[in-house]
């Protein structure tokens, strides 16, 4: 569960070129060509999405690591990384509901939690408190990575890409709606923990 532990980030200098933030640069530059990807609809636009979506998605994992190995850790690198995760999820979510890939209630959910935990983030860093994530919201994060991707894989089967040679389209879309179930069920419970670790924040007792 998360918990409300004080700290700061380093104190190196913020660049806006360094190797960390042009990751994150690259994810926001990423969403529009996903998204138009998608809402393209060509043979092998499904494919081509998944690739681009599935790199993007790696810097995510790697970018925190290389500030912290070169001490680049800094309040512009944090905004970059945090921006840049929800610019790419919430407009390939949009996407996919114009696509019906995705019912719109459950993208609805996904969009509030995260920005009923970014409120609550911000509300913590005005008091000094550092919200990181738990466990749930970890889960949460592959769960939804990886049912996005398997929908982008099923997109491609439905309009004619390479995968459609594998005649797998019902599995991928099945197995990509129930992972996205899983990870609206992990979003509103981290969500909720995140709620609950800032009371003290939120209602002043700290």
């Amino acid at each position: 569960m998360p918990s409300a532990d004080r700290g700061a980030t380093g104190r190196a200098t913020a660049r806006l070129t360094s190797l960390p933030n042009l990751l994150g640069l690259s994810r926001i530059a990423a969403t529009p060509v996903v998204v138009g990807l998608l809402l393209a609809g060509f043979p092998g636009s499904g494919l081509v999405a998944f690739v681009t979506f599935g790199l993007a998605a790696v810097t995510d994992f790697v970018d925190g690591r290389i500030a912290r190995a070169r001490n680049e850790v800094t309040p512009l690198g944090v905004f970059m990384d945090l921006t840049a995760d929800k610019v790419l999820v919430a407009g390939v979510l949009v996407a996919m509901v114009d696509v019906a890939l995705l019912p719109t209630w459950m993208v609805a959910l996904l969009l509030i939690r995260e920005l009923v935990v970014q409120g609550v983030r911000l509300v913590a860093a005005s008091a000094s408190v550092v919200m990181p994530a738990g466990s749930l919201g970890k889960g949460k994060t592959f769960a939804t990575l990886l049912g996005m991707g398997l929908l982008m894989l099923a997109f491609d089967t439905q309009t004619g890409g390479p995968m459609a040679s594998l005649d797998q389209e019902v599995a991928l879309l099945t197995a990509g709606y129930w992972t996205m179930v899983l990870a609206t069920a992990l979003s509103v419970a981290s969500g909720w923990e995140y709620i609950r670790a800032a009371l003290p924040v939120l209602t002043g007792r700290e």
